[in-house]
């Protein structure tokens, strides 16, 4: 056999455990880079999430940044609401609560409109939506004499 020719081999896993790296993972071996790109990335967050916190706007497709402090803000009105409850009997509704289009929280009994006196006006927008979905279509009426 011939020498090796150390040109073509591999790196060594810059750690130093004894396996070959690749310039994919930084020269790190395969386990090597798992454990940095664990640590890297329990690092990341707490630095990211202190300096900005981006959201998406409920209007647009534009995104609102947020600072440290409505960050913290959003996050303590989260944590202060209490768990989810049925607006109507105060039921404990947990995973299988019902959320009506007014926006809130019913059990089973109350899931229906007529049953929590919905405020949601259905009818306006069933109409408006059979309006955007079956437009109003005229031919030229002149045209079709002959």
């Amino acid at each position: 056999m011939g020498p090796i020719n150390s040109s073509t081999d591999p790196p060594l896993c810059a750690k130093g455990c004894g396996f070959f790296g690749s310039p994919e993972t930084k020269n790190f071996c395969s386990r090597c880079y798992n454990d940095y790109f664990i640590e890297d990335l329990i690092a990341e967050p707490s630095k990211k999430l202190s300096q900005l916190i981006v959201t998406p706007s409920a209007d647009d497709n534009t995104t609102d940044v947020l600072t440290e402090e409505t960050a913290s803000a959003t996050t303590s009105a989260a944590a202060s609401t209490p768990p989810n409850r049925c607006e109507c009997c105060d039921k404990k509704v947990g995973l299988m609560g019902f959320n009506c289009r007014c926006g809130k929280t019913f059990c089973g009994a109350h899931r229906y409109p007529k049953d929590h006196s919905c405020t949601f006006d259905f009818k306006t927008l069933d109409q408006q939506n059979l309006a955007k979905q079956n437009p109003l279509v005229a031919g030229d009426k002149l045209g079709s004499r002959i």
